[in-house]
């Protein structure tokens, strides 16, 4: 492993542990129940920052074009993400109620903006310092290095469960701004330029295969290994903030230990990877119906498995977008799809919150058969590795 390989590493693990801590699922739920902000926009969290770090990327693909200077666009972007979460830190700890809703979203729509930015750079970057076959590898490690760190911060957390409070929240979430700047810092001496075809005056123009369809067709059946996890939370009997420490250190946990060995599999199949996860995650279904609903440690459990199987479906499907295409069209590749399931989320929170809102249907179960439909439709993805 040479210098890049370990600055890379470096600057993945602060950036994933940022992400683990400002979790829009676990962290900022709470963050939003402590300063008596309404429930209506706890309600937005999730949509704003998954939706809102996918739906630009179409454009951003096509605006890259003219950049090939990758690295720049991604400082560009980490240093967003930086201020972003350092305005919602001090939002939360200047304002109460509304006001202080009003500037964590705020604070959360930039943060996704940084983000697309650093996602589909990022890419470029991973592709540029290192080799196929090794990606997966290490996106693990770095993954493995921040659960570590993450749970660490987490555990204390469950001693005290029943005392969290604001100051502790907003600590959390400045810890995740620090941690933003360092993986600036990481990687800041990284240089990452990408070879841009030629402008013919096509416009808003893009080269959408069948490999790009049917890998979001997949993506979007397997976007529910996401959207499970509030839902967990939601239909358990215990306590949100109860809760809470005791799913941001399963996250961790699940993290730390699968994320090495999802990158060793993806490195084979990413496909393969996706199957297996799928699989996971209807495993954790199971268990949320099978386990006792009142016990905080059997819904720790649940939230484990769902965790160790998203955590696999994250290695599946961007060790694929990574290997199955090269340069620029890799670029419109991850720009084009995480645009599609931008909306695709959107469209599937929309209809869950309506049927929550309106019928006794069980969502997780109806969760679980979309998830055997990605798995099954993984069969029609082609070969990454050729």
């Amino acid at each position: 492993m040479n210098k890049r390989h370990r600055q890379l590493i470096a600057s993945l693990c602060a950036s994933k542990l940022a992400d683990l801590l400002i979790s829009a699922k676990t962290t900022l739920p709470a963050l939003m129940l402590v300063v008596g902000a309404p429930v209506w926009m706890v309600s937005w969290l999730v949509p704003i920052r998954e939706s809102g770090a996918l739906l630009p990327q179409a454009l951003l693909g096509v605006w890259l074009r003219n950049m090939p200077a990758r690295h720049k666009v991604w400082r560009t972007g980490m240093v967003l993400q930086f201020l972003a979460v350092t305005g919602i830190a001090l939002a939360a700890s200047t304002f109460d109620g509304v006001q202080a809703g009003y500037g964590i979203l705020l604070g959360l729509i930039l943060l996704s903006l940084g983000r697309s930015v650093c996602s589909l750079t990022m890419k470029d970057i991973q592709a540029d310092i290192v080799s196929k076959g090794q990606r997966g590898r290490v996106l693990g490690m770095a993954s493995t290095l921040s659960g570590v760190l993450t749970l660490c911060i987490a555990v204390p957390f469950t001693w005290w469960s029943n005392q969290l409070d604001k100051s502790l929240a907003v600590a959390i979430i400045a810890f995740a701004s620090l941690s933003y700047l360092l993986g600036l810092l990481a990687l800041i001496s990284n240089r990452t330029e990408v070879e841009s075809p030629s402008r013919q005056g096509d416009g808003i123009k893009w080269k959408v295969d069948s490999t790009v369809w049917r890998f979001i067709a997949v993506r979007g059946f397997f976007v529910h290994s996401a959207l499970l996890a509030p839902y967990f939370m939601v239909q358990s009997e215990q306590d949100a903030m109860q809760l809470l420490p005791y799913f941001l250190a399963a996250q961790a946990l699940a993290t730390m230990l699968s994320s090495f060995m999802w990158g060793k599999i993806a490195d084979i199949s990413a496909r393969l990877t996706l199957q297996l996860s799928g699989w996971l995650a209807l495993i954790a279904c199971g268990l949320h119906y099978w386990l006792p609903g009142n016990s905080v440690y059997a819904a720790g459990v649940c939230f484990f498995v769902l965790a160790l199987a998203h955590t696999g479906v994250r290695a599946g499907r961007k060790t694929y977008s990574l290997d199955v295409k090269e340069g620029q069209q890799r670029t419109e590749l991850v720009a084009f799809s995480n645009t599609a399931i931008g909306i695709i989320l959107l469209a599937f929170g929309a209809g869950y919150a309506v049927l929550a809102a309106t019928t006794q249907i069980d969502i997780i179960a109806i969760m679980a058969v979309a998830l055997l439909i990605g798995i099954l439709l993984t069969l029609i993805l082609p070969a990454e590795k050729s």
